[in-house]
């Protein structure tokens, strides 16, 4: 594991070994669902090895709580689906997971750990079926299908088989905590036509740059996308902080 997965969550003293409900304890800080069931779940889905002692209980040692604090993340924070992250273990991805992470937060323009890039929506590029997307953001089948209905969440092409992307996880994970709050689908049509609305206006903006097909304008369209965006969501927060002042003191 990287120093900087280390450095998440409480660490192990060396040579140390906990049971399930030690490792329970340890994690429902960062992971509030977090189970028993869970984690045995996660073990029997060939996620985590945790080895046995005679009277055959589980021990966990640093390296199987880090890479359960791991899987746990990728749920959490890139909604994948189990065969995609059981895919990446098998890849050895997770041991490279915190580096690139942390390279990928500078490694754009001016762009510094405060500022990452918006362009980039940090997922994992992911085709979900309607079942795992479901299950991936919570939502009943028919959520989706109204999201999908009022234009928020666009399926990857067109087929039998109908596939989600990275950006329909998204939008489908942060919808459910919109209706959780009582609010519907058609509600959330007001953000679609802002986006729309300030997407036009950064086009116009960019487009002499991308108009001269040189790989030169082509950075500079994409630096001074970043810039707007950046720009653009501090005034939206600002402004919500001033037309709802009357209800936040």
């Amino acid at each position: 594991m990287t120093d900087q997965h280390r450095s998440i969550g409480p660490v192990l003293p060396v040579e140390q070994v906990l049971s399930i409900g030690q490792v329970l304890d340890l994690l429902k800080g960062d992971f509030a669902d977090i189970t028993i069931s869970k984690i045995r779940f996660l073990e029997s889905q060939g996620l985590i090895d945790p080895e046995r002692n005679q009277s055959g209980y589980r021990k966990f040692t640093e390296a199987d709580v880090n890479r359960l604090r791991w899987i746990l993340e990728q749920q959490r924070d890139h909604f994948l689906p189990l065969k995609v992250i059981k895919e990446r273990i098998h890849h050895q991805d997770f041991e490279g997971a915190g580096a690139s992470r942390e390279s990928n937060s500078d490694g754009h323009g001016t762009l510094g750990p405060e500022r990452p890039n918006p362009l980039d929506p940090g997922k994992v590029s992911v085709s979900l079926s309607l079942d795992e997307l479901a299950s991936a953001s919570g939502l009943r089948q028919s959520e989706i299908a109204e999201l999908q209905k009022f234009g928020l969440i666009e399926p990857l092409g067109k087929g039998p088989l109908v596939q989600y992307g990275t950006e329909a996880v998204i939008v489908a994970k942060v919808a459910a905590g919109f209706l959780a709050h009582g609010l519907e689908p058609r509600h959330l049509r007001a953000y679609k036509s802002a986006a729309e609305r300030e997407a036009g206006m950064m086009e116009q903006r960019i487009m002499p740059m991308v108009m001269q097909r040189t790989a030169r304008s082509r950075q500079q369209s994409q630096d001074t996308l970043v810039e707007l965006i950046n720009l653009g969501s501090e005034l939206r927060l600002s402004l919500l902080r001033c037309a709802l002042a009357d209800h936040t003191g």
